[in-house]
């Protein structure tokens, strides 16, 4: 990875990262905290509905109130992370999330928790989650230096990866042998080591200097203004923002396909997933030779048909509880993560350098808000699908509504583009 990305920024020399103890640090509080998130996001739909017994409406509020905050609170705590030191705000965070996952299970154990508990949690850890990632982003150019950082960042996807291969599974395992009320006591665990290693990084963390704050309402909306202007960015986002709402509809509906119309258990449901995360990580290692051989444009269109289609020929094909449905399922989440893992690599280039540095975070935060604001939305419209068409039948539409989101790049200038350079601003 190092070598390929030397070649990408043809400009830059690259070091090693990995000589760093306080990059090793946070590497490994971001990987185990993400493994404990991908539990989570398996334990959580399995406790509503196997140990709360949960509606297909109540399991929609627990699933958007985790999403919530990335609609209502990105820009907001974007600007925190901007004039506070990043270190502090993510220990709280870490320490925050494993408090309230204990909470949780202790609840659970002793049968005191209920759905609008719940639902109050989740908010509090998604909030929380939004505030670790913004955080985080800006908190690994300060512990590595600037020769560093395209390895750090390289590790740190190369991670993510794996864990979203391995996470899935082992959170479909966990939940299977151990509860979801004990699976998530691990997530919590993984978040309080999390927060310890990274309470033992020291680094120069100042906050910013009061004279050089502004109107946080004022530089958001230059961020938005700009993204809405510009042709390539404006296309990613919509496109971007149809996958996430399909896909919310899709994952809610599948999870109670999947546990409750076809009975099968977790372990069934996170393998599934889990052939998405390897699809993603082949995907990944796919994406610069396609990209150097056939230019950007046309490797990214193919890319976005070929894994937002593949879901809903997958669910098409599972319409019986037999293990040919669960084996179809598990091919076509393996084929979109393929075309994801392609599609994501590029369009994540051509977003970072197709706006001058000083703009980048605000049109950044304005990109999710817009598309991480899908996702609720797309929770709140699963549930009501799945109570009114039944959880096949709104697995069909959440997964039509993913493969229509590539329309927007099909049919824009963005399947012309050859080289990156033809998005870069002028004088950049």
């Amino acid at each position: 990875m190092p070598v390929a990305l030397v070649t990408f920024f043809s400009m830059t020399t690259v070091t090693s990262a990995w000589s760093s103890p306080p990059f090793r640090r946070v590497w490994g509080a971001g990987a185990i905290s993400a493994l404990g998130a991908e539990i989570g996001e398996l334990a959580i739909p399995v406790l509503a509905l196997v140990t709360l017994g949960a509606s297909a409406t109540e399991l929609s509020f627990v699933r958007a109130a985790l999403l919530l905050p990335y609609l209502i609170l990105t820009l907001w705590l974007g600007v925190l992370v901007d004039r506070h030191p990043r270190r502090p705000l993510m220990i709280g965070a870490d320490l925050g999330r494993a408090l309230l996952l204990g909470l949780v299970c202790w609840f659970a154990i002793a049968g005191w928790l209920t759905i609008p508990m719940l639902i109050a949690v989740a908010g509090l850890i998604g909030a929380l989650a939004v505030l670790y990632t913004l955080a985080d982003f800006s908190f690994i150019p300060l512990v590595v230096d600037e020769h560093q950082l395209i390895d750090a960042n390289a590790r740190i996807t190369a991670a993510q990866s794996a864990i979203g291969v391995a996470g899935a599974g082992a959170g479909g395992a966990l939940v299977q042998l151990l509860t979801a009320p004990f699976a998530l006591l691990v997530n919590a665990v993984g978040y309080l080591v999390s927060g310890i290693l990274i309470a033992r990084v020291h680094v120069d963390d100042p906050p910013a200097p009061r004279e050089q704050r502004r109107s946080a309402f004022g530089e958001a909306r230059v961020g938005m203004a700009l993204l809405a202007r510009h042709r390539v960015l404006r296309t990613l986002m919509t496109e971007a923002s149809i996958w996430n709402l399909g896909n919310e509809v899709l994952i809610l509906a599948l999870t109670i396909l999947v546990l409750q119309t076809y009975g099968f258990g977790p372990l069934v449901l996170g393998i599934i997933l889990m052939c998405g995360g390897l699809g993603a990580f082949i995907g990944s290692t796919l994406s610069r030779r396609l990209t150097a051989r056939f230019g950007y444009g046309r490797s990214l269109v193919a890319a976005l048909l070929l894994g937002n289609t593949a879901p809903l020929i997958g669910v098409l094909a599972a319409a019986t509880p037999t293990a040919l449905s669960i084996g179809a399922l598990a091919a076509s989440f393996l084929v979109s993560g393929i075309g994801i893992g392609i599609a994501n690599s590029q369009a994540v280039s051509l977003r970072q350098l197709a706006v001058a540095p000083e703009l980048r975070a605000r049109v950044n935060a304005g990109y999710r808000l817009v598309s991480w604001g899908a996702l609720s939305v797309g929770a709140i419209a699963g549930g009501i699908l799945v109570t009114a068409l039944g959880p096949w039948s709104a697995a069909v539409l959440g997964g039509a509504v993913m493969a229509i989101a590539s329309l927007p790049v099909a049919l824009s200038p963005v399947r012309r583009i050859v080289s990156i350079d033809e998005v870069r601003p002028p004088g950049a």
